[in-house]
């Protein structure tokens, strides 16, 4: 099973996607979050393989576990940006803290849809 970094060209669910294949990531996660193959903007690119994720029948998103037993390295990063415009309760519904991937010398930050919105507002800078 390989795993695939996969995004959107809003940057509103970008995740990391086990499957066994670039093609099968774009599907899944397009399938999943309701993104349109053709239409959205979505790519996708290699991270590393990770046979023991194998287990796991199908496609799936990687969890916390799966990110670390595959040579992950989670960066802390405190929304504090996103708490200055709205209460923690509200950034916690819609997801919590934003999670940041080290694999190697690649970083990968997980897409957030309040962060989005906040951009496209003007209220925080574009990443």
């Amino acid at each position: 099973m390989n795993i695939y970094w996969v995004e959107s060209g809003d940057h509103c669910e970008d995740w990391f996607v086990a499957a066994s294949d670039a093609e099968q990531a774009v599907q899944y996660f397009a399938n999943y979050l309701g993104y349109d193959i053709f239409d959205d903007e979505l790519a996708t690119a290699l991270v590393c393989q990770d046979q023991q994720l194998m287990s796991e029948p199908g496609p799936h998103f990687l969890d916390n576990r799966e990110i670390l037993s595959c040579g992950g390295e989670f960066i802390d990063f405190h929304d504090q940006d996103i708490l200055e415009h709205v209460p923690p309760e509200t950034a916690q519904l819609l997801g919590g803290e934003t999670r940041i991937v080290r694999f190697g010398e690649k970083v990968f930050m997980e897409g957030n849809v309040l962060r989005v919105a906040l951009q496209m507002e003007g209220k925080l800078p574009k990443t």
